[in-house]
């Protein structure tokens, strides 16, 4: 059931409050959005049950698919799209209400973003012409900062930007100031682009509510922004001439930026600007183009195929002696290798480095693991080593089984000692005192450790406790 929170959009609807999601549910365009981006099963529930204004479970659903369909009903209750009570189901009549108009009114009507007709076909052409690049160097820009943080790479990333990163948990400040990409970070990297997008845009709007912004406004826009892609009932899986000439059609509509709208949804129309989801030449145009970065929001699900990972072909090969070869030119994934990898030689079309002991502490440091750096380099295989892999019936590994292994060791070092909060005890007036205490300590099971020759005694921290109250007791009767 792992589609549930995918993308990670519902799960984060299914946070907010019911005041919340009933005033987002009022706009049809957003409750259209919300459908669409719904399971196909949790579709179907809801698609039989609006006509009823109550409809029972057991005769919904036979008894021994109750188990299996218990999570997409209990998602539907999550986005209160439906209420339960007891047997029952009911429909919220306010996502009802607006599902019905959406369909009444269509998509062009709802999705109420209006079409700014008084562009030059001149500006146009040379806005159009940079957008589809614009557009990838924006959000690279961003990978590469995460990937690598420096002062290069901070040019390319505002300050918000900055700032939600390091909330979110994906970047932490060291010691000396400098910025370090974390564990989730590294996750972050390894995601596709689908769920990296869904991913961000929902630590944005965490991060808006945590400065006491309404996000509706923003949530709303997204989602009719969303729909507005399906204006021409585009499918973005269809690579047909026909179907890319009707693809240029809607990038090449510029929208009109209305002053009306409130200043929080200005900032955020400027953010998605600045993460290539939209392009804006001069912010005195008044205007907005959608970019091919936004396609990667219809896609409802990150299972579907999505163009980056039909066209992405591995370029690492792993040696088993330690180097890697990465027959690539971008900038992002060698800033990606270089977090856990000692970069030696670099080429037009091919870097070297080698995997060390130190390269690896340095990203187990920041929280990176080897199973992660695993994962990477298997995602990311050439395709001669992949062949070679199946050829072989699995006795060559994309990754040699050597360098997997040595990983995993190289991480198992930082883990030979356990830390334990503890209370020591020492200078014992006796050694009957000292043997007394050593006894109920260990008969209790909070010894950790003693010396006799030194009368030295070591206790766990809630031990402490527990030998203070034995001890009080025990006082008087010495006397």
């Amino acid at each position: 059931m792992g589609e549930l929170s995918d993308p990670p959009i519902l799960n984060y609807l299914s946070k907010r409050s019911t005041e919340q999601l009933h005033r987002l549910y009022a706009s049809p365009g957003s409750t259209l959005c919300i459908f669409r981006l719904l399971p196909s099963l949790c579709q179907q529930f809801f698609l039989k049950a609006i006509w009823f204004s109550e409809i029972s479970e057991s005769s919904w659903v036979s008894e021994e698919y109750q188990s299996a369909v218990a999570a997409h009903l209990e998602l539907l209750r999550a986005l209160r799209i439906v209420e339960l009570f007891s047997k029952s189901i009911i429909i919220n009549p306010v996502f009802r209400h607006s599902y019905f108009t959406a369909i009444c009114k269509g998509i062009a009507l709802i999705s109420d973003l209006k079409v700014y007709a008084d562009v030059e076909q001149k500006s146009r052409k040379a806005a159009n012409k940079d957008v589809g690049k614009k557009a990838n160097e924006r959000w690279e820009c961003l990978l590469h900062y995460l990937a690598l943080p420096s002062q290069k790479s901070e040019q390319g990333v505002s300050s918000i930007t900055k700032d939600l990163l390091n909330a979110a948990g994906l970047t932490s400040n060291s010691d000396n100031g400098d910025v370090d990409i974390t564990s989730n970070g590294f996750k972050f990297l390894l995601l596709n682009r689908t769920e990296q997008i869904w991913t961000y845009l929902v630590h944005y709007l965490e991060q808006e509510e945590a400065a006491g912004i309404d996000v509706i406004p923003q949530l709303d826009f997204l989602f009719r922004f969303w729909l507005s892609l399906c204006l021409d009932g585009i499918d973005f899986d269809d690579k047909t001439d026909k179907n890319r000439e009707r693809h240029r059609s809607i990038n090449c509509r510029p929208f009109l930026i209305d002053d009306s709208w409130p200043e929080s949804l200005t900032n955020f129309i400027m953010h998605l600007r600045e993460l290539g989801l939209i392009f804006i030449r001069k912010r005195k145009d008044g205007y907005f183009l959608i970019t091919p970065l936004i396609n990667y929001l219809t896609c409802a699900s990150s299972l579907q195929a999505v163009p980056e990972k039909q066209a992405n072909i591995g370029f690492i090969v792993v040696e088993t002696n330690y180097r890697i070869y990465a027959y690539t030119d971008s900038t992002l994934q060698l800033a990606i290798l270089s977090t856990f990898t000692e970069m030696i030689y670099r080429f037009n079309d091919i870097s070297i480095g080698v995997l060390t002991r130190e390269s690896a502490r340095r990203a187990f440091q920041v929280g990176i693991t080897a199973s992660q750096i695993i994962s990477f380099l298997r995602n990311n295989a050439h395709p001669v080593t992949l062949s070679a892999e199946a050829s072989s019936n699995g006795t060559v590994q994309c990754v040699p089984v050597t360098i997997a292994d040595q990983l995993r060791l190289w991480e198992d070092e930082r883990q030979r000692l356990t830390y334990f909060s503890a209370t020591i005890y020492s200078t014992f007036e006796s050694e009957n005192e000292y043997a007394d205490v050593r006894e109920f300590a260990k008969n209790e099971g909070i010894l950790l450790w003693n010396d006799d020759l030194q009368r030295l005694l070591v206790v766990t921290e809630e031990g402490h406790d527990r030998v203070k109250t034995w001890w009080k007791a025990k006082k008087p009767a010495n006397n």
